[in-house]
């Protein structure tokens, strides 16, 4: 009958085993925190395969973790009695839907609410996208701002404007109205105005 005797790691070789396993998690978590934090990143120069792929980052997007150029676009100040004045970031978006597109440009419409003291915010910003050769990039936005405890904004397309051949190659561009619902608590009112764009540029429909 033979017995065989299994030697067991020594200090050393578990001091080692555990510095090895305790580094590798670093490295693995720092990773994804450099992955997260260049996906939560947003920039007016940003380029995109596609228009879901830029929902998707737009999604991704936290402004009041973000360094990027676009996180002031959803900040906001307070306006109640305590830090007046105070820029507050929204710490998330909340949602971004595409109201229109084709194949050269894409209309769409992204919310978010800071987490401001005084009195609830609302921010929508009303994104143009335009396809070049290398993607999808941003040509325009507009920003859109509403207080109060029933506040509310919303962006939906409502017909088609223009003609001619500076425009699309139907000769029509979208036509989006921007609802805000501003106020609360016994005061409020309701605004609406209508947007299109023209050679990369949104622009407001004035009434004629």
């Amino acid at each position: 009958m033979t017995l065989r005797v299994t030697k067991q790691p020594g200090p050393w070789y578990k001091r080692t085993h555990q510095r090895n396993v305790k580094t590798s998690i670093l490295f693995f978590a720092l990773g994804a925190f450099i992955a997260a934090t260049e996906a939560s990143e947003l920039n007016r120069e940003s380029l995109f395969d596609s228009v879901e792929e830029f929902v998707t980052a737009v999604k991704a997007f936290q402004p009041a973790a973000s360094k990027g150029g676009l996180a002031s676009l959803f900040t906001i100040r307070e306006m109640g009695h305590e830090n007046p004045g105070k820029p507050t970031a929204a710490s998330a978006i909340q949602s971004c839907e595409p109201i229109w597109s084709d194949d050269k440009s894409a209309l769409l419409f992204a919310n978010a609410n800071p987490p401001t003291v005084g009195t609830y915010s609302n921010i929508g910003v009303l994104f143009l996208l335009v396809h070049q050769r290398d993607g999808w990039r941003i040509a325009d936005f507009l920003r859109f701002t509403a207080t109060g405890k029933d506040s509310a904004l919303s962006a939906k397309q409502t017909t088609f404007a223009g003609g001619g051949g500076q425009l699309s190659s139907e000769g029509f561009h979208p036509v989006v109205t921007v609802n805000e619902l501003q106020g609360g608590r016994g005061y409020s009112y309701e605004t609406c105005a209508s947007y299109t764009f023209a050679r990369s540029k949104l622009k407001r429909l004035e009434l004629e």
